[in-house]
């Protein structure tokens, strides 16, 4: 058995029962066959895709016949094998789930309300397909990861939400949102909107920033994402007063808001805090671009003073500073 394989056999240990485990092995046999001489943008031997795909549902607890759905995903509209071979072999229920993915992915066939209306376990099988792609994304041309990455953002994403599998919904978000504000030369400019964003509510943070990294991309050059990054960075604080107007601190606070309190009362101690974030976005910049380096070193420092301003006046300490 290739090595390609033991990274699946590692998850699977001790899990299903041996026929089960056969069966799976039998997939990647065939799989392994079928894609032999194949290869990935990369450089590395297809089967290294399908292999990872099944190592994604296998750390969800997914049952043994989406794995081997997941080693045969790509053999039916990638080689010249031939449908009935694998019906034989696999069955109804494995040949299914390829013939689900198959429409799923056609868009001829796709029904508009597929999110919501296709069987969940293809729904799954397509989310594991797309999380192992957006970790690989790199080696597709730049305007393709863009398009790959703002769909599982605003698509695939949701998807992997109503299903309940809150991890691979976090990791494409996270890997998409670092993938975008790479690309196009927005990425100084995200650093900073993102950093501003501190200050808004998590629970709505994480929207907002999609919302902005989407309108920086959109933008033709430097010069404008940087007009956009600094109206928002000047809007942040009233913005986030707006967003947290109905809370109100708790009673009793926990030990680390008392900190926290703490740390915001005096501006040396903030900023203390705050100067390596500061100091590692400048020089982060600079590596790429010096004038980004200084639009960030004149419009990042307000923004924070302003959001220690704002946190303090949020923790009831007013402007008091010791």
């Amino acid at each position: 058995m290739s090595d390609h394989l033991q990274p699946l056999l590692r998850v699977l240990e001790g899990a299903p029962a041996d026929e089960q485990v056969r069966l799976v092995r039998r997939a990647y046999e065939v799989a392994a066959r079928w894609h032999d001489g194949q290869f990935r943008r990369d450089g590395s031997p297809y089967i290294t895709h399908p292999v990872a795909v099944a190592v994604i549902l296998a750390e969800l607890r997914m049952d043994h016949e989406l794995l081997c759905a997941a080693l045969l995903h790509d053999v039916l509209p990638d080689t010249a094998c031939p449908p009935e071979e694998l019906a034989a072999e696999f069955g109804s229920v494995i040949i299914g789930l390829l013939r689900g993915l198959e429409r799923l992915d056609d868009d001829r066939c796709r029904p508009p309300d597929w999110a919501t209306s296709m069987d969940e376990r293809v729904l799954t099988l397509k989310l594991a397909d797309r999380l192992h792609n957006q970790r690989t994304i790199r080696g597709l041309p730049e305007a393709r990861q863009r398009v790959n990455s703002r769909e599982n953002l605003e698509v695939v994403a949701p998807v992997a939400a109503r299903l309940g599998l809150r991890q691979v919904e976090e990791e494409l978000r996270r890997l998409a949102l670092a993938n975008l504000s790479g690309l196009g030369g927005a990425h100084v400019s995200f650093g900073v909107v993102a950093a501003g964003a501190i200050l808004l509510p998590p629970v709505a943070r994480a929207r907002w920033v999609e919302e902005w990294l989407g309108e920086l991309l959109a933008l033709p050059g430097g010069r404008a994402r940087s007009r956009f990054a600094f109206r928002l960075l000047a809007g942040m604080p009233r913005m986030a007063l707006t967003l947290r107007r109905h809370e109100a601190l708790p009673r009793g606070a926990p030990p680390a808001v008392r900190l926290l309190r703490w740390v915001v009362r005096s501006d040396l101690r903030a900023w203390a805090l705050l100067a390596p974030l500061l100091g590692w976005l400048v020089l982060d910049a600079a590596a790429d671009r010096l004038a980004d380096a200084v639009v960030i070193a004149i419009t990042v420092p307000p923004v924070l003073t302003a959001a220690i301003h704002t946190i303090r006046a949020r923790l009831g300490d007013g402007d008091e500073r010791e």
